[in-house]
């Protein structure tokens, strides 16, 4: 089962967890300064030589090392600027990566990185300064203590957006009973390259156990189960403070105007024993059309193959109108021969009698409630705006009851008016929420967007799939003039921007990238200048 027997199973490729530190990053993440004291306790006049300021800033974005278990490394590459001797400053880079665990906090309904520990891997100065070796470890030690104290104390956690975000359903009350419960959440790491989370949301029992990857290539997969999917729906429907009502109004330009001019004409004709003879135009034939749609009773459904599903019971209320309306040109001629030819009579038949000039005409005017019930109705899984799964219905076997004594239309124009009504209330019947938000898309998140890329719902007999990649919109528009990486297509290599080695690149065969991450997923090997010890395990 491609769920684990989890109620749900959420499988992240570390490619999407890159993408995720490359926006915090990108917002100016992780600058820090202060002063340290070198000697505690030194008097105020020899400060200037016992105490140096620092400010730590970093290069590049934080990588995300997955091991095992639920351990996490984030490596970080940055600068440290020191102001020593009240005003000479220094230059060195620093290289450090914490250790975290994934966890998911079940107050604010988030997945985070958790800090556990700072490690220094590297302090190198990068100016003309030369210093004692034991200075430069002394440095190492110092800032290892600061990291740690920053990391652990002001920082604490990572958030990792996207997936497992609140797992919110739609137009609830914000209250602790209208969440859906969570009851177990199970993390695990699988091949050093999968961040897998399985979630119960009514079973309480610990039925599952992460085993499989089942990505796929893809940067996010989803699995729930159909039971979870009716278990949520109904939960949903008890507690939402939708009122499952959805308005509209259109309107639409209609192209059977000379079938009704046909048709009104000859009827003139035939009523008038031939002596009257109309010759009328419909221009600009509009019908305006709305209503509202209110789903007053549970439906109840059954999951197909593919992506379709079966709607057994569907109960709705349409409080619908429909107006026609058009600018009608009429001339109206007494024909004397009545239905004898004009060419056999010997005197001029046709005498003008007057002309019709009516813009917008009313032409139909209806309103009506339907208290409708459907047995039998067809739907397809999607996703809304929020990325909740939800069914949406498509076919649906029903009237529309207007009432056509009294009009002027053929039963065939008739029929094709209310087949175009019918269609507009098909389309407005309110979704049918299953799921919570699978995929936080197109929230706000750091100042970042993102879009789904290459989705795919599939639907087994025990479980739905749900497959996609995500793009950080953001990050293909950012206003600078060069990604923070250019990698050669012929060599297979990655620099940072603003290695010595780029300018050795030949223009055609140059490619930039904002995430390492990205370039390391596609086989590039990062430069042992600039980027050594940056890989993917």
């Amino acid at each position: 089962m491609a769920t684990d027997n989890y109620d749900m199973l959420i499988q992240l490729d570390e490619k999407l967890l890159n993408k995720a530190m490359a926006m915090v990053y990108y917002t100016g993440f992780l600058k820090f300064e202060g002063d340290y004291n070198l000697i505690k306790g030194a008097p105020d006049e020899l400060l200037g030589f016992t105490q140096f300021h620092y400010k730590l800033s970093l290069k590049s974005e934080p990588f995300v090392d997955l091991r095992t278990g639920s351990d996490v490394f984030l490596r970080f590459s940055g600068e440290i600027k020191l102001v020593v001797l009240t005003g000479v400053p220094i230059h060195l880079d620093v290289e450090f990566s914490v250790l975290a665990n994934v966890v998911f906090d079940m107050g604010v309904r988030h997945l985070n990185y958790e800090v556990k520990e700072v490690r220094m891997i590297k302090l190198t100065l990068n100016d003309k300064i030369q210093f004692n070796k034991k200075f430069i470890a002394k440095l190492n030690e110092i800032f290892g203590i600061l990291l740690n104290d920053y990391f652990k104390n002001d920082v604490k956690v990572f958030e990792i957006p996207f997936a497992l975000h609140n797992i919110e359903l739609p137009m609830m009350p914000d209250t602790e009973e209208c969440k859906l419960p969570v009851s177990r959440i199970d993390v695990k790491i699988l091949n050093n390259r999968t961040l897998a989370v399985g979630i119960n949301f009514f079973t309480t029992t610990p039925t599952g156990s992460i085993s499989g990857n089942y990505t796929s290539g893809k940067e996010i997969y989803i699995a729930i189960k159909n039971k979870t999917l009716t278990d949520t729906f109904n939960f949903w429907w008890d507690k939402t403070s939708f009122n499952k009502t959805k308005e509209f109004d259109g309107s639409t330009a209609l192209n059977f105007d000379a079938t009704i001019e046909k048709g009104i004409d000859v009827a003139t004709r035939i009523l008038s024993i031939g002596f009257i003879e109309s010759d009328t135009n419909y221009e600009n034939m509009v019908l305006a059309y709305g209503g509202t749609i209110k789903v007053t009773g549970k439906p109840e459904f059954e999951f197909l193959t593919g992506n379709s599903v079966k709607i057994k019971k569907l109960i709705f209320n349409a409080d619908l109108f429909a107006n026609m309306s058009a600018d009608v040109i009429k001339e109206i001629n007494l024909d004397t021969s009545s239905f004898i030819p004009d060419k056999i009579t010997p005197w001029k038949d046709d005498v003008h009698l007057k002309s019709i000039n009516k813009p917008k005409k009313s032409l139909l005017d209806l309103k009506n409630v339907l208290d409708l019930e459907i047995i039998d109705a067809e739907g397809r899984m999607t996703l809304n705006e929020q990325n909740n799964l939800v069914i949406k219905i498509e076919k649906a076997d029903f009237e529309i009851d207007f009432h056509r004594k009294g009009t002027a239309f053929s039963k065939r124009i008739w029929d094709k008016l209310m087949t175009f009504i019918k269609e507009r209330v098909v389309e407005k019947i309110p979704e049918i929420v299953i799921s919570p938000s699978l995929v936080l898309s197109k929230v706000n998140v750091y100042g970042f967007t993102g879009s789904i890329l290459n989705s795919s719902i599939e639907i087994n007999p025990e479980e739905v799939n749900f497959t996609t990649d995500l793009v950080i919109n953001e990050l293909k528009n950012l206003p600078v003039a060069v990604p923070n990486y250019i990698a050669n297509k012929k060599s297979k290599t990655i620099h940072k921007f603003d290695c010595s080695f780029v300018g050795d690149i030949d223009p055609e065969n140059r490619i930039g990238y904002f995430v390492i991450y990205e370039a390391l997923s596609e086989q590039y090997k990062t430069c042992k200048s600039c980027l050594n010890a940056y890989h993917i395990y």
